[in-house]
């Protein structure tokens, strides 16, 4: 009987544990900078409005991240982005890669 209890209390401390673990893992991605060598890289921006014509003229106004098929859509108007690994892309913004 003794160890059905142990079992029981340890099985419930298990399950509890392992709830408690994926609230800890946050989210911990920043928010990409348009000064970050790889978004210059890929001529970054955080508002489509504001690219450069001169330098990318294939860009076209509706383009956006959250248009993209690579963008991974996320909470609050950001989502993670395969080429900017660990950071977090504005849905609103622009890149060359755009696809």
């Amino acid at each position: 009987m003794a160890n059905r209890r142990i079992f029981i209390m340890r099985a419930v401390a298990g399950l509890a544990a392992a709830g408690l673990g994926r609230l800890a893992v946050a989210d911990e991605r920043t928010a990409l900078r348009e000064d970050d060598p790889k978004a210059l890289e890929f001529g970054y921006v955080t508002e489509t409005a504001r690219v450069d014509q001169a330098r990318f003229p294939e860009h076209q106004p509706d383009q956006r991240c959250s248009k993209c098929q690579i963008y991974e859509d996320g909470p609050d108007g950001k989502g993670g982005c395969p080429l900017f690994p660990g950071k977090l892309v504005l849905a609103g913004g622009w890149c060359s890669a755009f696809s």
